[in-house]
C-alpha cells in the first residue's frame, strides 16, 4: 500500500514542525511527501527543507509562483503526487500514528475509492477540548455509490483515496460551491467524486487531532454555530439557486464522463441522471419564491415534496418556502430581510 502525502502550506510556521513528526511517525511510512508552498513569507519553507534533509521518504517542494488559493494549492499537491493512494495533510494538524496504516487497509479491504475518520478536537496547545468532531461518521461501514449526500462529511484531514480520482475531470472545471463565491474546495471535490464513483469507507476511529486556533482556514466552530442559528430564521434563496447550477453543472460533467471510454462509464451515467434529478428538486424549490402565478408557485412548492434531494425537506423549511414564497408574504419588508438572495 504506497501512500503519497499532499500537504498545503501557507505562513505555518507555527505548528508545522510537529505535523511533520507525525507524519514521519505513521507505522505505515509514506512512500513521498508532497508540499506546496503558496508563497509563505514566514519559516515555513525553511522547516520544510530541514525536514527533507532528514526525512525518513522522500519529500519534494513545490513553490508556487502566483497564490492559488488553499483549495488549489492542495490540488496542485495531490496531483503531483506518484502513488496511487493519497492522503490530505494540513499544516497545523498532528497525526495519530495508525491513521495512513487504519485508513489503507479499511480502503482495500473495502475497495472503495475514499476512506475517511473522526477527529479529536484540540486548542493550539494540543490539549483535547471535549469536543469528538463527528462529520456524519457514526461506525465502520463502507457506503455504495449515490447513498452519501455530496455535502455531508467532506473532511479532507480525514481522508485517503484513489489518485485516479484526480485525472476524471479537470479541476479547473469544478463547479462553485453553493452559497460561497468560490470553486469547490479540494476536499468536497474530491467527496463528490469519490461518493458518486463508487464507494465510500467510514471508521469511526478518531485518528488524528485536530488543532483549533485564530488562523485556521475551515471548522471556525463559533462561526458555524452562527450560521446554524441564521439558518433557523431565513430563508436562503440565493443557495437554493446556486445548489440548481451545481446539480446541472455535476450533471453535465458525469454525462461527459460518461460518454468517455473507460472503466466508470456506467457509474458516471448513474451520476448524471442523479444529479439532474437533484436539480429537478432545487428547481421546484426556486419556482416557489420566482413564479408569477400563485398556482404555479403552489405547484412547485408540491413537487418539492417527492423530488427530495437525498434527504426529507425538514418541516421548518417546508413552512418557510410556503409562507414567504407561495403566498409572497416575502415581498413584505420583514419578509424581505427574511430572504437571503446572496448568491
Amino acid at each position: 500500500m504506497n501512500v503519497s502525502v499532499a500537504m498545503a502550506t501557507y505562513n505555518g510556521a507555527a505548528f508545522l514542525a510537529e505535523q511533520l513528526a507525525s507524519i514521519a511517525g505513521q507505522t505505515l511510512r509514506p512512500a513521498e511527501l508532497v508540499v506546496s508552498d503558496d508563497g509563505s513569507t514566514d519559516a515555513t519553507l525553511d522547516i520544510v527543507t530541514r525536514f527533507k534533509a532528514r526525512a525518513p521518504f522522500p519529500v519534494r517542494i513545490l513553490e508556487n509562483d502566483a497564490r492559488l488559493g488553499f483549495g488549489d494549492n492542495f490540488l496542485h499537491a495531490a496531483q503531483a503526487c506518484r502513488q496511487p493512494l493519497i492522503a490530505f495533510s494540513d499544516q497545523d494538524d498532528v497525526w495519530l500514528p495508525d491513521k495512513l496504516r487504519a485508513a489503507a487497509e479499511r480502503l482495500e479491504a473495502d475497495r472503495s475509492l475514499l476512506a475517511m475518520h473522526t477527529l479529536t478536537v484540540t486548542d493550539s496547545a494540543l490539549r483535547p477540548t471535549g469536543f469528538q468532531w463527528n462529520p456524519g461518521i457514526s461506525r465502520d461501514c463502507r457506503h455504495p455509490p449515490l447513498t452519501l449526500h455530496p455535502f455531508g462529511t467532506g473532511w479532507g484531514n480525514t481522508m485517503l483515496f484513489r489518485a485516479e480520482l484526480l485525472g476524471l475531470i479537470p479541476r479547473e472545471r469544478r463547479p462553485r460551491q453553493p452559497g460561497q463565491d468560490r470553486p469547490l474546495s479540494h476536499d468536497t471535490w474530491i467527496y463528490v467524486l469519490a461518493s458518486a464513483l463508487g464507494a465510500v469507507s467510514h471508521l469511526i476511529t478518531p485518528l488524528i487531532l485536530y488543532r483549533q486556533h485564530g488562523a485556521n482556514v475551515s471548522g471556525q466552530t463559533r462561526q458555524r454555530k452562527r450560521n446554524r442559528w441564521r439558518a433557523l430564521i431565513r430563508v436562503p434563496i440565493g443557495e437554493y439557486r446556486e445548489h440548481d447550477r451545481f446539480d446541472a453543472d455535476m450533471a453535465r460533467l458525469f454525462a461527459e464522463l460518461a460518454a468517455r471510454p473507460g472503466p466508470y462509464g456506467d457509474a458516471a451515467a448513474q451520476a448524471a441522471e442523479r444529479y439532474r434529478q437533484r436539480r429537478a428538486y432545487w428547481a421546484s424549490r426556486v419556482g416557489v419564491f420566482d413564479q408569477a402565478r400563485f398556482g404555479d408557485r403552489f405547484g412547485s412548492f408540491r413537487r418539492t415534496r417527492a423530488l427530495t434531494a437525498d434527504a426529507p425537506l425538514w418541516i421548518g423549511s417546508r413552512a418557510k418556502d410556503f409562507v414567504l414564497g407561495v403566498t409572497r408574504l416575502g415581498s413584505s419588508p420583514i419578509g424581505s430581510w427574511l430572504l437571503d438572495q446572496k448568491m
